[in-house]
């Protein structure tokens, strides 16, 4: 079962992609066919391509992850059923790999990883959803790599085998890589995209690497000391290692997970990289890939070095709270909607990351559902802005005029997403804003009100830079800028539409989500409640 929500995504991608080949073959030979006998069948061979060629593997895709999302609905009623009993809910799957190195391919599914399971299969099928309306070469592969991306991505929130999870770690970042560099944003030159996923490539690479040395090194340290080579999780997290050996451990993983947050001074590859993307590739980096980062901080750091990261909390948390307010200013002088965007995710992610390390349930159950909230709404932001730039044929905001009463629906889903992402009351981001703020207050009081004051200033960017969008000149003519007037498709409602339900009913009612990610977060917590920072210190 766990198997199959990886290789499922796999095999649905090669099916689009050889559809595709085939289908383009059998045009070809057909176009042949029709040329030899009548050359105004050709028209005939236009449609065939529009229809077949360009949606083939859209359609496959799409079937394919509402197949995994079938899956993930009946592990959803399993995991209900058995939470009502007071117990635990968790799926494994063990199986040998590489026996020689002691490899195994060890899944484990309980309900902190259903959670980013399940938004994460919602996304990708949304993101599919949007694709079908930007017109790629090479159509087969795109689609191939958005569901290689997903497979990745799942199988990073299940793999308890460190050698695995670092493969999918690895296996995330080429696909985007082919999704920036070839399939970017259009009115860019190749050279500019390139440039852009190189960036991202670079800077994720080496910070991996540090995250390698640290993995071979608690592996060879294990070894050592238990005469037992290993890469289970579960074996590894009880090494008896050294005080500043655990720090030092603790530095590659938490710089890898730093990279993709990202923290500052590491940010420049996200904004860099949401410029030269397509709006799908800004929806698969703002939802899916920062949240394998968050994810990794809470699975990994935490639970494997308790002590080195409750030192390191103060360096962290200056971190997370220099992010937050740097990218929160910045935001205030962006022109370019996406590079607004990018920088209050930034914030936003600099917010989440100052939570981690407080250390207690509610705080990190906040952060669940902050992390959902956050991810559905900058999506719908970033899709808004893909639906303003089609209109306006630019991506500045200076010129985003006279919308209101022209395009219907538009306007009210861009405050409505607006208002989203700083957490107005009846919306997951506020549910997720106030467990946050009143489980870090209890402890931290003054690390909750300079967070709050992050907060307000994100709000007051993001209005400040929105409002043109609704007020101004409502023709375009006396200051010369192209507008279509065009209204949004049935497409277009869908996605939006779907995105606004599933945050307001998150915002309303998130408790099966908090009740299926509780036993897992109060693990988390108990690792944090029992770290002696004193160890790393010198004090003992």
């Amino acid at each position: 079962m766990l198997s199959l929500l990886i290789f499922v995504p796999i095999i649905g991608g090669f099916i689009g992609w050889f559809s595709v080949i085939a289908t383009l073959k059998a045009r070809t030979a057909l176009s042949e066919k029709l040329v030899s006998i009548e050359v105004s069948t050709l028209p005939v061979m236009a449609r065939l391509k529009t229809h077949l060629i360009y949606h083939c593997a859209s359609l496959i895709a799409l079937l394919t992850m509402l197949v995994v999302l079938a899956l993930v609905a009946m592990l959803w009623v399993d995991n209900l059923s058995v939470i009502k009993t007071g117990q635990s809910w968790l799926m494994i799957q063990d199986t040998a790999w590489i026996a020689f190195l002691n490899i195994r391919f060890h899944l484990l599914l309980d309900g902190f990883s259903l959670v980013f399971i399940t938004l994460t299969v919602i996304l990708t099928i949304l993101t599919i959803v949007y694709s079908r309306k930007e017109k790629h070469t090479n159509i087969g592969l795109y689609y191939f790599c958005i569901l290689w991306m997903a497979a990745g991505v799942i199988g990073l929130f299940m793999a308890m085998d460190m050698f695995l999870f670092f493969l999918f770690w690895e296996m995330v970042a080429i696909p985007l890589y082919f999704l920036i560099a070839l399939w970017g944003r259009r009115d860019s030159s190749a050279q500019l995209r390139f440039n852009g996923a190189t960036k991202f490539l670079i800077f994720t690479q080496v910070s991996s690497l540090l995250m390698l040395i640290s993995i071979i090194s608690l592996v060879l340290i294990n070894w050592r000391l238990t005469n037992k080579w290993t890469f289970d999780y579960y074996l590894l997290t009880k090494t008896p290692i050294s005080s500043f050996t655990e720090f030092f451990l603790m530095l590659g993983f938490f710089v890898a997970f730093m990279v993709r947050i990202p923290l500052i001074p590491f940010h420049g590859w996200f904004v860099t990289a949401h410029i030269e993307s397509s709006t799908t590739g800004s929806m698969i980096i703002s939802g899916l890939l920062t949240n394998t980062a968050i994810y990794g901080m809470l699975r990994f750091v935490i639970p494997m070095f308790p002590n080195a990261s409750l030192a390191f909390m103060p360096v962290a948390v200056s971190l997370g709270m220099c992010t937050l307010f740097y990218a929160a200013l910045l935001a205030f002088s962006q022109n370019d909607i996406k590079r607004l965007l990018a920088y209050t995710h930034i914030a936003l992610l600099g917010f989440i990351t100052v939570a981690i390390y407080i250390g207690n349930v509610l705080t990190y159950q906040g952060i669940i559902i902050q992390t959902i909230a956050m991810s559905l709404s900058i999506v719908g932001l970033f899709i808004i802005g893909g639906l303003l730039a089609e209109r306006y044929l630019t991506r500045n905001i200076k010129k985003f005029v006279g919308l209101r009463g022209h395009v219907r629906y538009l306007p009210a889903f861009t405050i409505f997403f607006a208002l989203a992402v700083l957490g107005v009351p009846g919306t997951a981001n506020f549910s997720g804003n106030l467990m946050l703020l009143f489980g870090s207050y209890a402890d931290f009081s003054l690390v909750s009100v300079l967070l709050t004051i992050g907060l307000i200033l994100i709000a007051v960017a993001v209005l400040v830079r929105m409002q043109p969008i609704f007020y101004g000149l409502t023709t375009a003519e006396p200051i010369k800028i192209a507008v279509i007037y065009r209204e949004l498709s049935r497409r277009d409602l869908f996605l939006l539409i779907t995105l606004l339900i599933l945050l307001v009913a998150i915002g309303v009612y998130p408790q099966p989500i908090l009740d299926t990610s509780y036993s897992v977060i109060y693990k988390i917590q108990q690792f944090y409640n029992t770290a002696q920072p004193a160890l790393i210190e010198g004090g003992v």
